[in-house]
């Protein structure tokens, strides 16, 4: 009869415990881990929205006035230095037509012409620049160079031409002798070499 009374009083705690779960409170879980969540959700979240960098940038940027010429020429940065490489490229054209004349002997007409031609160029360039960065650059300066010692040389050799009629070349009183012209176009030559040389390098 006991034995009885114990199988069924087991049966009963059996059955009463089975499935029945945790009896008791349980732990707040979302309170526990927000933080977890918050964390993430701030990671998650772009620091501003596109709409309010647009807002942003408008508030800071001021409306382009394209019609002011100042301000395209320096905002735009219209290139200056493209315009005054274009102005050094019709001297190069000039100075190899001079070394072309010097190289072959070509007749003082045609070296007065192009030396001529020279000097109206590189003056533009000079009253272009001359207030202008460009006027500290070494090709502006050695254009400066070269257009003087070719009006030396072209006056030079023009001056000789007439002495020639009054002078012998032998005449102490002469400075106008060949030498002293070949002297001097020989040097012109090497300059206007080593200014071709100085402009084509330009960056």
């Amino acid at each position: 009869m006991n034995k009885f009374l114990t199988i069924i009083l087991l049966f009963i705690i059996v059955i009463t415990t089975t499935g029945a779960g945790y009896v008791g409170t349980l732990p707040n879980i979302d309170a526990e881990f927000s933080y977890l969540r918050k964390q993430h959700d701030e990671k998650a979240m772009a620091p501003f929205s596109v709409e309010e960098l647009d807002k942003q940038n408008e508030a800071k940027l001021k409306p382009i006035p394209r019609d002011n010429d100042n301000y395209v020429d320096i905002i735009v940065k219209k290139d200056k230095t493209t315009q005054y490489l274009k102005d050094v490229n019709s001297v190069i054209i000039i100075l190899e037509k001079l070394r072309k004349c010097l190289n072959t002997n070509q007749d003082i007409q045609m070296f007065n012409a192009i030396v001529s031609n020279l000097i109206d160029n590189v003056e533009y360039i000079r009253a272009e620049y001359k207030d202008k960065p460009e006027s500290n650059y070494l090709s502006y300066n050695r254009l400066i160079i070269i257009s003087q010692q070719a009006r030396e040389a072209a006056n030079f050799r023009t001056q000789g031409l007439v002495s020639q009629k009054y002078l012998p070349y032998t005449s102490t009183n002469n400075i106008y002798t060949k030498e002293n012209l070949d002297s001097k176009l020989e040097k012109l030559l090497v300059n206007v070499n080593e200014t071709i040389f100085i402009l084509k390098n330009l960056e």
